[in-house]
């Protein structure tokens, strides 16, 4: 039997007895034992003494046997105990005792041979309420269950074969190898069925409509809230506990990242998890032979400025205002506008839209800190003073910073072996002489953060599971993303990027305070990526950031409304 079905379902129906009866307050507490015992109680007399009034025996849907008894102990409270007896003879015993006062205690115990290992799924997971035409809230603090066990553990797959819908269309035999090993571990096969970005989500839910749903999905930040809203995901919740958080202190096991599954999440509901370092930190390149032909190393190094707690955006704008000469062709920065702006503005802990005490998310342009942010982004990309070069353009940012236009750009940690490998094959010269010389002028540090201890990722990239997948597609995409959360430590960096470099980069994703941009809800009425350059273009042309602010409040308002509404 699926013991864990059934403890699931009844600790559900305790939690919800414990808020109707408390109304949600009381000081509860949660041990967890090795014999699987879990007592929860908010304050109150735990001696119980029944008397029998009323049983009813039933069968659940799995065919286990289900006993439940209604009573009154000596004191008038109402106490319900529940048994759940497997084929195997375990057991799932819950008492709940609900008092006059509404205290309420609960206790379940777990025991036998029936009882199992792994965390299985409640009857009703699997499916997702439809909630067509409601509003959804947003990033709502998610509440990760207890557990000891991870999600991977005792899963073997029976040589069958599950279907992943890569998010493009570049595979690669480079990629199907790296999925040998998982293969081999777990005893099945993976189809990769590659699409274009551009249908992503309207492919996912016609392979869900077709009865066919993919097993494994992909997210991009880009595709949310839609790909959630359009019902193509399961909420995860049921699946994972803090035995599957990533820990720095066990890396080789693996482990999700909960600053990603707190982004992508919906309705307080889990959608999306990956490992922490499939979601890199935002960094900025900068030419040290250039900066140093200024006066700015030693301690005055970008990077020994991060170190030492000393590197704000304000005391960049410094050092590349001295650094740069227009007049010969050398600005400070590729361009921040309207390109490089989310995560600019990130960096400050803040962005268009925010989340509320109560979980719904508002449009957040009256925030100081988003103030802040476009005030120094006017700074860095308006007026005679500027410091961003007025031609460059994203799209060719790499090879102006290589050739010396600019002493700087922002970038991905991903970005250095690109560097590098082009330094090999042309050479630089306004990094140095010889090509060792080049490679070893590519600086790299972390983006500065201002107010906030979260740092800036470019983008949430993670992986969910499709609506309506079963039982062993659950298994297998769960095994996946976990065994990918460990291939990915060792991939995130190449043996070019400078030890010093990788630690702190590492350091960083470790401590799983990672921050992204809300770079998707895209509506009819446009999108917050759209809205964001458009408030950065004209505040980079000169316009009143506080009056440009206001004049997108309506548009923000009515974005979120439309993105965040359940669609059929």
């Amino acid at each position: 039997m699926k013991m864990k079905k059934v403890l699931s379902l009844l600790l559900a129906i305790a939690m919800l007895l414990m808020l109707v009866a408390c109304g949600g307050n009381g000081d509860a507490t949660t041990t967890t034992t090795a014999d699987q015992t879990v007592v929860t109680t908010v304050a109150g007399d735990d001696n119980v003494v029944v008397d029998d009034d009323d049983t009813t025996v039933a069968t659940d849907e799995n065919g286990d046997e289900v006993t439940t008894t209604v009573a009154t102990d000596e004191n008038g409270n109402e106490v319900t105990t529940t048994v759940a007896t497997d084929e195997h003879g375990g057991t799932a015993v819950t008492t709940v005792k609900v008092e006059g006062n509404g205290k309420v205690t609960t206790v379940v115990t777990t025991a036998g041979n029936g009882a199992t290992t792994r965390t299985r799924r409640t009857a009703s997971q699997g499916t997702v309420n439809n909630n067509s035409g409601s509003v959804a809230t947003m990033g709502e603090a998610i509440k990760i269950k207890e557990g000891t066990v991870p999600c991977e553990q005792g899963v073997n797959l029976a040589g069958k074969t599950f279907t992943y819908a890569y998010y493009g269309t570049s595979w690669n035999q480079k990629q199907t190898d790296r999925f040998a090993d998982f293969e081999k571990q777990y005893n099945t096969k993976v189809d990769v069925r590659a699409m274009a970005t551009s249908e992503y989500v309207a492919a996912l839910a016609s392979a869900i409509a077709g009865g066919t749903p993919y097993d494994l999905v992909f997210m991009h930040s880009f595709d949310y809230p839609s790909q959630i809203t359009a019902n193509t995901m399961m909420p995860l919740d049921d699946f994972i506990s803090t035995a599957d958080l990533w820990n720095k202190d066990s890396a080789e096991k693996g482990g999700f990242s909960k600053s990603l599954m707190q982004a992508t999440s919906l309705d307080g509901k889990i959608y999306c998890i990956a490992g922490a370092y499939l979601n890199t930190p935002v960094t900025l390149y900068y030419n040290k032979k250039i900066f140093a032909d200024a006066g700015y190393d030693g301690a005055d190094d970008p990077m020994a400025l991060y170190k030492s707690g000393k590197w704000s955006w304000e005391k960049l704008y410094e050092m590349l205002l001295d650094i740069q000469a227009p007049a010969k062709g050398l600005y400070g920065i590729n361009s921040i506008s309207p390109y490089y702006d989310h995560q600019f503005i990130t960096s400050y802990g803040t962005d268009l839209a925010k989340l509320t005490s109560t979980g719904s998310i508002v449009e957040n342009l009256d925030d100081a800190q988003l103030y802040k942010a476009f005030t120094m982004l006017q700074k860095y990309t308006h007026g005679s003073q500027r410091v961003v070069d007025p031609n460059n353009k994203f799209e060719n940012g790499k090879e102006q910073f290589l050739n010396g236009t600019t002493a700087s750009m922002i970038g991905n940690i991903g970005y250095y072996t690109g560097f590098t490998s082009s330094i090999d094959k042309k050479g630089h010269s306004a990094f140095g002489s010889s090509k060792a010389q080049q490679k070893a002028n590519i600086g790299c540090v972390p983006i500065p953060t201002d107010g906030t201890d979260a740092h800036p990722i470019w983008s949430w990239l993670g992986y969910g599971i499709s609506r309506g997948v079963d039982d062993e597609g659950i298994d297998f995409a769960l095994a996946f993303v976990k065994h990918d959360s460990i291939t990915n430590t060792g991939m995130t960096y190449d043996k070019e990027m400078p030890a010093e470099l990788i630690k702190i980069s590492r350091d960083i994703m470790d401590k799983d305070k990672l921050i992204g941009p809300l770079n998707g809800f895209e509506t009819s009425a446009g999108s917050l990526d759209g809205v964001r350059v458009g408030i950065s273009s004209k505040i980079a042309a000169g316009n009143n950031v506080t009056v440009t602010l206001k004049a997108y409040k309506k548009q923000v308002q009515t974005i979120l409304k439309q993105a965040l509404t359940w669609k059929n």
